[in-house]
């Protein structure tokens, strides 16, 4: 049984013709990039800014060029593949029977491995924000709204409400960052490519590999062809309106990136490391007042929230979708709908469940956060491999497999996840 492309769970509207209708269109690239920007990269670039200065900077926009280069690779399976595919996980099905085990595996852990830091972001946040209950009440609180969003599957519903975060979390950055301000020249110097000394809790070798692994994506990577395919974009048409759309996705992580790299670069600069959220938190309330307190604390709550809900809502889908693989039968008994298959309440259930990382005796948050980072590296190079495969099979993408370049890009990509790996795997073991 093959998947029709006209099996959505949204009806797309005609791709748009003038730039109006390109920015009321854009949507994936907004879901997928506050999907990205989590307390991962809160954490790593605030750590970055705040225990070297301006002198890693050069490791963010050089990450998000390659990450903007990968994401588009992969959007272009559901939009020219023959095989009437609009969902990726099959594409790698195809490549390899195996992939369908491999990504189902997958799947399942990240779920788990990714909101454990995520949910830590949503505790710690709601607690800086209103105090009263401990973080970990807080994270069962965010925990119930994030349940109520994605258990239906609705990407409608999870678009708007993504969009009313990234206005509240530009707004809060942008009046912190006027607040504190920025020192340009050091800014501009911070684009050499240089490793400082160590300062605080991490090597800056180590901060250097998770933040290429944060800014490359991990897993998280796929989350944007299942958007596309809840948007109904899985069609030729829409390759134009995808790519500004993924390019204005990648300049909101750039920018916010930026934002809070800058509010660490200024106010935490003082020899003496950050090794906790607190940290940040309360040296912008003693730069700015109690006000810097609250804006990175909202913009902590926006980022880590919308980690989780847009994770859980991918994932959970993405992994129905591999389960149908290695078992058709049971996409033959319940549809192509993946919401219509109890494996999806069971995954988000199961995602859910990582609010036990939450508790007292769980590891600190920014630990969580930069060695999970560098744990997830095999996840991606099993994307990496499949994809250059999928990509260059012309039973599957017909006249549309990778050029040289393309391939070369992957190759890049590849390369720069092993060097991170192994060198993240070695300062986490004390090699």
């Amino acid at each position: 049984m093959v998947e029709s492309k006209s099996l959505n769970t949204t009806s797309a509207a005609p791709p748009p013709t003038s730039f109006l209708g390109y920015l009321r269109s854009f949507g994936p690239g907004i879901v997928i990039a506050l999907s990205w920007v989590g307390t991962g990269d809160l954490i790593d670039n605030s750590v970055a800014g705040g225990n070297y200065g301006y002198g890693l900077l050069w490791v963010l926009p050089l990450s998000l060029v390659f990450r903007f280069l990968f994401v588009n690779s992969l959007a272009k399976y559901p939009l020219y593949n023959v095989q009437n595919d609009s969902s990726i996980v099959r594409g790698f099905a195809r490549t390899h029977p195996v992939f369908g085990w491999l990504m189902l595996i997958s799947f399942v852990l990240y779920t788990h491995l990714l909101l454990a830091f995520s949910f830590s972001g949503v505790g710690v946040a709601l607690h800086g924000l209103f105090g009263g209950l401990p973080p970990f009440w807080w994270s069962v609180i965010g925990a119930i709204s994030v349940f109520a969003v994605t258990f239906r599957g609705a990407y409608g519903v999870l678009e708007n409400t993504f969009k009313v975060v990234l206005a509240v979390m530009v707004g809060a950055f942008v009046v912190g960052v006027v607040m504190v301000g920025i020192n340009w020249p050091e800014l501009v110097r911070g684009f050499a490519f240089e490793l400082p000394p160590q300062s605080g809790l991490f090597d800056s070798s180590l901060v250097a590999s998770s933040l290429v692994l944060a800014t490359l994506g991990s897993m998280a990577n796929l989350f944007y062809p299942q958007f596309l395919r809840e948007k109904g974009w899985v069609t030729p048409a829409y390759r134009r309106v995808q790519q500004y759309d993924l390019l204005f996705g990648s300049f909101v992580v750039l920018f916010l990136g930026v934002c809070v790299w800058a509010l660490g670069a200024e106010v935490l600069s003082t020899g003496e490391g950050v090794d906790e959220a607190s940290d940040i938190a309360g040296a912008l309330g003693t730069a700015i007042g109690p006000i810097g307190t609250y804006l990175f604390y909202l913009g902590l709550l926006g980022a880590a929230w919308t980690t989780v809900a847009g994770s859980l809502f991918a994932l959970s889908k993405m992994s129905v979708e591999a389960l149908h693989t290695v078992r058709p039968g049971r996409r033959e008994r319940v549809g192509d709908d993946p919401r219509e298959d109890g494996f999806y309440k069971v995954m988000v259930v199961w995602g859910l469940a990582a609010i036990v990382w939450s508790l007292p005796a769980a590891p600190g948050f920014v630990v969580l956060v930069v060695i999970s980072h560098v744990l997830t590296s095999p996840f991606l190079l099993i994307i990496v491999v499949g994809l250059i495969a999928m990509l260059n099979k012309r039973r599957i993408m017909g006249e549309h497999v990778n050029t040289w370049k393309e391939n070369l890009v992957l190759v890049i990509v590849a390369l720069l996840v092993c060097a991170a790996a192994v060198q993240g795997f070695a300062q986490v073991l004390g090699f």
